[in-house]
């Protein structure tokens, strides 16, 4: 603990003395572990000691060491860290344990220092989204919304210059050519209107807002528009989208969510083998008190290992969730954080079920 200097010893054992999990990790050459309190390592059934001695990530899950060691370097370089780090852990007898930190940097003479102090930290009773995996989703997000503006200006421009000339074309020219002339651009703007309204819906997508009253249908609709050069060459996509009340969560993660699903769904289609036969159905409703997105194919049969591991965070199948990365554990973990869940079924006759069940907005009370 002297390597942390004059001030860092006594804060630190102030918070072991509060029963507050503090981790310090240096990075100089090299990054390592230099510090540990008892209640950081506790639930693991780690000592402070034998903790320290074990390998920089070891007690990381396998598959999240190599984004773990990315994230806390580019912390270490200067990024601004995220409000909060997830991450799942094993214990010292392999449990799983999942851990969520608040993250600090300190900067000293001639090494850099990532201080982690615990939030929460607990057996997970579920697989859930890791926020390192969260992180990259926010990265693809603030890159979709920057191409959507950038998208958007030049795009308004070119439907308004598309309206003018047609006014003129109608003032100063008749017969064949002014029908030509006509044709042409109603094309052209046809063609950039499908362009505007696609570029709407990636907004929506990408846009982080506030958790407020949503409307579950729009963020769908958008959803589907976004995803259909994906499903429509697959599968026909048929749309049973009732009026269904309010919910309330973010636009964004919420889209993501669903398109995870219709993206899941896609992915138990040969892509090579085209079939009139094909269908993916998306559905949204009121069920049993619950307002419900629903997603059904009757593509392949779900295998025992793509059922048990379809939510797990990072999840690849050589068949459903191919190409996807996170199988449906971003659907899962919104749900979940709105007061509902996802499951995945198998469908009779052939193919799987994917049912998202959300809470409606609560009633307000009379004035």
């Amino acid at each position: 603990m002297n390597e942390l200097g004059p001030v860092l010893p006594a804060l630190l054992e102030a918070l072991t003395n509060a029963d507050v999990g503090v981790a310090v990790l240096r990075f100089r050459d090299k990054a390592e572990k230099i510090y540990a309190n008892a209640p950081v390592v506790r639930p693991l059934g780690y000592l402070p000691d034998e903790w320290l001695s074990a390998p920089m990530y070891g007690t990381v899950i396998p598959e999240h060491r190599e984004r773990a060691a990315r994230l806390f370097e580019r912390i270490a370089d200067g990024e601004p860290p995220p409000p909060a780090v997830e991450l799942q852990l094993v214990s010292k007898a392999g449990q799983p344990v999942r851990a969520e930190f608040a993250v600090g940097r300190v900067e000293l003479a001639n090494e850099r220092l990532v201080v982690l102090v615990v939030r929460d930290m607990g057996v997970a009773p579920q697989p859930q989204l890791s926020l390192l995996e969260a992180d990259r989703i926010s990265l693809v997000g603030a890159l979709a919304a920057g191409f959507a503006h950038e998208t958007n200006n030049p795009l308004t421009s070119v439907l308004l210059n598309l309206r003018s000339l047609r006014k003129q074309v109608l003032a100063n020219l008749v017969d064949q050519p002014q029908a030509t002339a006509i044709r042409c651009l109603d094309d052209i703007t046809t063609g950039a209107e499908r362009i505007a309204s696609n570029v709407r819906a990636l907004q929506t997508l990408a846009t982080r807002s506030p958790t407020q009253t949503t409307d579950l249908v729009a963020v769908v609709s958008a959803a589907l528009r976004l995803a259909a050069p994906t499903l429509e060459p697959r599968a026909h996509v048929i749309r049973q989208i009732f009026p269904v009340g309010s919910i309330v969560g973010d636009e964004a993660r919420l889209g993501q969510a669903v398109l995870a699903m219709m993206l899941f769904s896609s992915s138990g289609f040969d892509d090579t083998v085209a079939s009139t036969s094909n269908r993916i159905v998306v559905s949204v409703e009121d069920r049993d008190s619950w307002v419900v997105v629903e997603v059904s194919d009757n593509g392949r049969d779900l295998s025992p290992e793509e059922a048990r591991h379809a939510f797990d965070p990072f999840f690849r199948s050589s068949v459903r969730g191919a190409a996807v990365g996170v199988g449906l554990g971003i659907a899962r973990s919104v749900a979940i954080a709105l007061g509902g869940d996802v499951t995945l079924t198998p469908r009779h006759g052939g193919g799987a079920v994917i049912t998202m069940r959300l809470p409606p907005a609560p009633t307000p009370a009379p004035a």
